[in-house]
């Protein structure tokens, strides 16, 4: 990805992304996050440059207001950003979002930390 493209990806969107996350999709292709083998979790992050089209698709908006999708964990879940406060939460594809939302950090260092731990 190339500092065009993350500046305008950082233009198109109204709310702080959590410490490390751009940094760490700024290489500008999927990220696969699989700590499955110590009985961790598996977390697939999409594309920066696919984001916007991914939230339209799924209508975040509605379907998860307050919310900004970033990944799947795969089983029915989705990882998303909360766009008040710039933390990750683990959210439900299907349910209620505001009472299901699991916080798992402010941060991507705290994201790797989550994704160690057993669900």
């Amino acid at each position: 990805m190339t500092n065009q493209e993350a500046t305008n990806f950082l233009q198109s969107i109204d709310f702080l992304l959590p410490l490390g996350y751009l940094d760490m999709m700024s290489a500008g292709h999927e990220q696969i996050l699989d700590f499955e083998i110590i009985n961790g979790k598996c977390l697939l992050l999409w594309r920066l440059d696919k984001l916007i089209g991914i939230n339209n698709d799924y209508e975040a908006a509605e379907n998860y207001p307050g919310f900004f999708l970033i990944g799947t964990y795969e089983i029915g879940e989705a990882c998303a950003i909360e766009k008040a406060t710039g933390a990750i939460y683990t959210l439900p594809f299907i349910g209620n979002v505001q009472e299901e939302a699991v916080f798992v950090g402010k941060s991507v260092d705290e994201l790797l930390v989550y994704l160690k731990e057993d669900w």
